[in-house]
Formats: C-alpha cells, sequence, structure tokens
C-alpha cells in the first residue's frame, strides 16, 4: 500500500507541477454541479481501476474545468493528476493498484468537500479568531513574566559593569593621561606575573634536581651497602678472593655516587683508572685497590685475610676521600 500512495503521490505533484497545463483563459467553464458530475465520475473510474488494470483508462470528455462557485466565487480544477495517477496504476501488482485508486478517491472526495464549502467559512474563521484573542486577552489568561533571584542579581551586576565602566569613560575624557597609565600599569602587571611563573618554575627545578640528588645518594648507598654485604658474607665462610672482588665494585660504586663518570658495566678495571686525574687521592686509592684485585683475581693468586683487611680499609679511605 505504501507504493501505492507514493505513486499517487508524485502523480500528484506531476500536475501541479507540470508546465503544460492549461492556462486559466483555455479552461471549460463549469458549474458547481457539473463538476461533482465530473468528479463523481472519475470516482467510479477509479473504483474500476482498483478491480481491473484493463479498466485504468481515463474516460472521454474529462477535461480541466473553471468552476463557478457562487458568490462570485470561482475556482480551477485541474485532472492531469488522475490520468497519471492511472497510467502509473496501469502496471502495478492488484494489491498496490487498488492501494493507488483508494488514494486518488480520498483525494477526489477532499476536493469536493473543499468545493462545497461555503464562501463565507473565511470569514467565520475570521470572527472566530477574533473571539479567542479576546477571550485570551482577559486577566484569567494574562501570566506575570516573573524574575528568579538569578535573574534580578544578573542583571544588577551588569548594570553596576556598565556604569562603572560608563564612569570610567567619562573620567578618561577629562583626564587624558588616564588611558596610558592603565596600559603601563597593564604592561607592568602582566610582566610581574610572568616573572612569578619564571620563579616558581625554577624553585620547582631546583626541587625537582634536589630530590633526584637525595634518591641517587640513597640508590648508591644500597649499591655500596649490597657489595659490603656480599662481601663480609664471603669473608666469613672464608673466601677472601671474592670478598676482595667485591670490595672493590663497592669503590665504584662509591665513586659513580658523586657523578665522576656514567654506569657502565663494560668497563675494566683499568679503564676506570683512566677515567680520574691521576694526581687526586682517589685517583692513587683507586690504583692500590686494583693492583690488588687484578692480582687477586685475574693473577689467581691466593687471597688471605689481611688481604681483605687492606681492601677494607683502602675502600674507606676511598669514601672519605
Amino acid at each position: 500500500m505504501a507504493s501505492g500512495a507514493a505513486a499517487a503521490a508524485r502523480a500528484v505533484q506531476i500536475a501541479i507541477e507540470s508546465p503544460a497545463l492549461a492556462p486559466a483563459a483555455a479552461l471549460k467553464a463549469a458549474s458547481l454541479a457539473d463538476y461533482a458530475s465530473q468528479v463523481h465520475q472519475l470516482e467510479s473510474v477509479a473504483a474500476a481501476c482498483a478491480q481491473r488494470a484493463a479498466a485504468c483508462a481515463a474516460p472521454a470528455g474529462i477535461s480541466d474545468l473553471r468552476v463557478n462557485a457562487g458568490a462570485g466565487a470561482s475556482f480551477n480544477a485541474r485532472f492531469g493528476w488522475f490520468k497519471a495517477a492511472l497510467d502509473s496504476a496501469k502496471h502495478l501488482p492488484d494489491a498496490a493498484r487498488s492501494a493507488e485508486m483508494r488514494v486518488a478517491k480520498r483525494h477526489l472526495d477532499a476536493d469536493l468537500a473543499d468545493a462545497r464549502t461555503p464562501a463565507s467559512a473565511a470569514a467565520n474563521f475570521s470572527a472566530a479568531r477574533l473571539r479567542a484573542n479576546a477571550i485570551l486577552a482577559e486577566n484569567e489568561f494574562v501570566m506575570a513574566d516573573q524574575q528568579t533571584l538569578r535573574e534580578r542579581i544578573l542583571e544588577w551586576v551588569i548594570n553596576w559593569i556598565d556604569r562603572l565602566l560608563t564612569r570610567v569613560a567619562a573620567f578618561g575624557n577629562r583626564s587624558p593621561w588616564i588611558g596610558p597609565l592603565i596600559e603601563w600599569g597593564l604592561a607592568a602587571l602582566a610582566c610581574a606575573l610572568v616573572l612569578v611563573w619564571i620563579l616558581r618554575l625554577v624553585r620547582r627545578e631546583r626541587l625537582r634536581l634536589r630530590i633526584e640528588a637525595d634518591r641517587s645518594v640513597e640508590l648508591t648507598e644500597e649499591r655500596v651497602l649490597n657489595w659490603m654485604r656480599a662481601a663480609e658474607e664471603h669473608a666469613a665462610r672464608g673466601d677472601y678472593r671474592d670478598a676482595v672482588h667485591c670490595v672493590y665494585w663497592a669503590s665504584i660504586a662509591a665513586l659513580e655516587g658523586r657523578r665522576l663518570w656514567h654506569p657502565d658495566r663494560a668497563r675494566t678495571p683499568r679503564e676506570y683508572l683512566r677515567l680520574l686525574d691521576s694526581a687526586t687521592l682517589a685517583a692513587a686509592l683507586l690504583r692500590r685497590q686494583t693492583v690488588a684485585l687484578e692480582t687477586i683475581w685475574y693473577g689467581l693468586r691466593p687471597a688471605r685475610q689481611s688481604d681483605f683487611e687492606q681492601a677494607l680499609r683502602v675502600h674507606q679511605e676511598l669514601r672519605a676521600a
């Protein structure tokens, strides 16, 4: 049915917008009774077309009319849309064709009902509209437009700002120097805000560096303690070779905590030694530890307790240097 209704609507649109429609002067003059007779005839054609596709043909003698409705009123009645609907319905299935013809019949009935409406209906509507307006104008229908507290406060603030700006403008006209003063004042305020922001940024950066430095010291101390704890465990078992090895790496961790170099476990003991200034006490102490490590760890010389104790003394001196 939807397809039939859509087709009828398209047919009506075609009939309304077609440029081939006859001008009003060429329409056949007819009375309201003639118009009603032609509409009833078309309704019969629509009913027959709804039953059989072969009956979907406009009868002869159907033409557009210039209808005299009486009381000096007239209107044009055009039926091109109905002929287009018949042509479209010929090729539709039975259900769609029947639906399209029902739409066409309702269209014809509505047109006929409009034509039979008395000409005074518009005037009657205008009078009814005037009576309705008069009723709605009575006090019981007048709604007071009350402002909320928020709206009143907002209005007061806006009015106060407006009065303030008006006074400032008037004062500026009387005192031309006030404009440059405000401009320089705003510029100074902006510079002060930027300076405060920079100071806060520098202070935050210093705090971050201090926290990182404290954290670095904590990590260094933790690594040194781990190496020393491992050295003591090896010494307690009589494994002085591993103990001397752990004490050496505790010294390397302590020097890394002073940021003398970046941590790199791929370096050899001699490379660590070359990273220090040879004229410093730390370089001399690390050289003693490096020689002892190379002799015991790489030279495979048996380590004694005295070697471990000597490594501990050098480590303490190195941390104090």
